[in-house]
């Protein structure tokens, strides 16, 4: 009798993250212990949902979520999400898995449509207390003042789709008369933007994760971009220094790794989590939380969890575990 779990590693999506979503799936794919787990990759696109049998595309019965094989239906104890940005970041298959009562390596609804709206999420957690950048948001058609704004935020200052990640579509504007052109940048990835002041500081991010039951900080990453900022070539095309663990004060690291902790139990998180933050003056700034962080051989999360000796096996196994 096969008594492995039968993982589906989800992967694609509708965004241009889908790029950096394959590369995490590979990685997943590689390294998952497959003395624990039947893993079998699926491909999330708007045209279709297809899984990996046997190196064959096989459609997956939406009714269901299961997949046709000659060996017979193939169902899944849990689903590892690895889509970056929508449908798998902002709570849509969340739902769908929901229904389907099938557990998953992610918050819940609520949870990841919270976190996948930069501006909810900033206003939620300076409800809380936490220090966040000042910022103003636009919606699509929407008339705007390039001066107020810059009242309202200052030079310079980040133009982002305020539903989205991997920093596409972000801009840093140093002129007023570059604002415009980089609005209409981030409309080109989502009908909302949020427009966010300049915090001069360091570059942190902080992954977490549950381990044996315990919501654990994982060692703080520095990030040093050889670019503006940490742009999408900085992140993905080694355009940036990561440097684990972060150089920096005892008593702010300690504080970081307890704000994440904090922020994972307050907003329902689930599975792994990677929380970006600027640090200024050992002031503490909270930038983004990311519920469903890259995942690639090279990404941050992997680099953390070695760090304290946790191989990618290791680490993939305690994300299923602690989710399920």
């Amino acid at each position: 009798m096969n008594s492995l779990r039968k993982i589906a590693i989800v992967c694609g999506g509708y965004s241009g993250e889908s790029v950096v979503s394959y590369r995490s799936a590979a990685m997943v794919m590689n390294n998952i212990d497959r003395l624990k787990f039947e893993a079998t990759k699926i491909l999330v696109t708007r045209d279709k949902w297809m899984a990996e049998v046997d190196g064959i595309e096989v459609d997956v019965d939406k009714n269901d979520f299961s997949v046709a094989t000659q060996a017979g239906k193939l169902t899944f104890d849990g689903v590892f999400m690895i889509i970056h940005g929508t449908p798998g970041e902002d709570g849509l298959m969340q739902g769908y898995f929901q229904m389907l009562n099938i557990p998953f390596t992610t918050g819940q609804v609520q949870n990841m449509a919270l976190t996948f709206n930069k501006k909810l999420t900033t206003r939620t957690l300076s409800g809380m207390g936490y220090q966040t950048a000042k910022s103003t948001t636009l919606k699509r058609l929407e008339s705007y003042s390039a001066s107020f704004i810059v009242q309202s935020v200052g030079l310079p200052c980040f133009v982002k789709p305020n539903c989205g990640g991997s920093s596409i579509g972000i801009s840093k504007v140093n002129k007023v008369e570059d604002l415009h052109i980089a609005i209409d940048k981030a409309f080109a990835e989502d009908h909302q933007v949020i427009i966010e002041e300049f915090i001069e500081g360091t570059e942190v991010t902080c992954g977490v994760i549950v381990i044996d039951g315990v919501v654990t900080s994982l060692p703080i990453t520095e990030i040093v971009s050889k670019k503006e900022f940490f742009d999408f070539e900085a992140k993905y095309q080694g355009a940036s220094e990561e440097i684990t663990p972060a150089r920096m004060d005892k008593g702010t690291y300690e504080q970081v790794q307890r704000y994440s902790e904090d922020i994972y139990r307050k907003l329902d998180c689930n599975g792994m989590i990677r929380i970006d933050y600027l640090i200024r003056n050992n002031e503490i700034f909270v930038v983004e939380v990311n519920t469903v962080p890259g995942f690639s051989e090279a990404s941050i999360i992997p680099q953390q969890a070695a760090a304290i000796g946790m191989s990618k096996t290791e680490l993939i196994t305690t994300v299923i575990d602690s989710s399920f």
